[in-house]
């Protein structure tokens, strides 16, 4: 039985390295946009492969295509996941607009 996608599965923040300060933490399901929207809509949910192998290094991709319910401008939060041998090592966020442009890095959870 398949899960259905939810955006429960994100963490409420992801975190970006300060160097030798540490780390600071920055909100992932809010608005991307200058709305500062704090509800998420998901529309659609990818994942690319769709399962593991479980043997050596692999890496899929999850894409959240979300909508803010303030401003009702849609962008993607894309989450690139390490495993190695089955165990998710790292994931790294990136946030794709609503034009398909590719804004970066937004962090790591």
């Amino acid at each position: 039985m398949t899960e259905e996608p939810t955006l429960d599965k994100l963490p409420e923040e992801v975190f970006v390295a300060l160097g030798r300060r540490g780390m600071e933490a920055i909100p992932l399901k809010e608005c991307t946009y200058d709305c500062d929207g704090k509800e998420l809509t998901l529309i659609d949910f990818t994942r690319a492969p769709d399962s593991i192998s479980r043997k050596g290094v692999e890496e899929a991709r999850e894409d959240y295509l979300v909508e803010c319910d303030k401003c009702k401008r849609r962008f993607t939060i894309r989450c690139q996941i390490r495993y190695a041998d089955g165990e998710r090592m790292d994931t790294k966020v990136n946030i794709i607009d609503d034009k398909g442009k590719d804004l970066g890095w937004l962090g790591s959870y």
